[in-house]
C-alpha cells in the first residue's frame, strides 16, 4: 500500500512534522533578518527612541504617562552628538530639534497622519524641556580634540607635553 507523506493519522491530507518545522524555521530566520537589518540602519539609540513614539502613536502612554525609562531612552536619542561646545542651551534646542525632526521622519513609516501629530508634539515639547536641557548642559563632556591632551596616542604619562 502507497503511503503519502503529506497524510496524516486519521486521514487528514496535512504537511509532515519534519516540512513543518523547516517552514518555522525559515519564517523564524527571516523575521530575524529583517530585524537584524531594521537595527542595523537605526543610529544610536534611535530603535529605543522609535519604540516610545511607536508607544505614544499606538496610544499605550501620553507624556504625562510616559514611564521615565521611555523618556531617558528618548533624551539619549535627542542628545547624542551634543558636546559643550555645541553652543549652550539655545545651540542645545537646536540640536535636539533638529534630531526629534529626523525621528519624526523615521517613525513616520510606520504610523498614520493622526498618531504622527501625537508624536510631534511630544517630540517638540521634550526637545525643548528647559529642565532636560539644563541636564544635558550640566552633564556633556568637553568635545576631544585629537592632540588636545597630554596623554593622546598612549602616550606614556610622563612624555614632555609641548608647549
Amino acid at each position: 500500500m502507497p503511503t503519502d507523506i503529506s497524510t496524516t493519522p486519521g486521514g487528514k491530507p496535512g504537511k509532515s512534522s519534519e516540512t513543518k518545522s523547516k517552514e518555522s524555521k525559515s519564517g523564524t530566520q527571516k523575521k530575524t533578518q529583517i530585524i537584524m537589518e531594521f537595527l542595523g540602519g537605526c543610529t544610536p539609540y534611535e530603535a529605543d527612541a522609535l519604540r516610545a513614539m511607536l508607544s505614544i502613536a499606538t496610544g499605550k502612554s501620553t507624556l504625562e504617562t510616559m514611564p521615565q525609562y521611555e523618556r531617558s531612552a528618548l533624551n539619549r536619542y535627542l542628545n547624542f552628538g551634543c558636546d559643550k561646545e555645541t553652543g549652550g542651551v539655545d545651540g542645545i534646542r537646536a540640536h535636539r530639534q533638529m534630531r526629534a525632526l529626523g525621528l519624526i521622519k523615521s517613525v513616520s513609516q510606520y504610523v498614520g497622519k493622526e498618531e504622527i501629530i501625537a508624536i510631534t508634539i511630544v517630540l517638540l515639547t521634550v526637545s525643548s524641556d528647559r529642565q532636560d536641557i539644563q541636564t544635558v548642559l550640566n552633564n556633556l563632556p568637553k568635545l576631544q580634540t585629537p592632540g588636545g591632551g597630554a596623554n593622546v596616542g598612549n602616550a606614556p604619562s610622563n612624555a614632555p607635553v609641548p608647549k
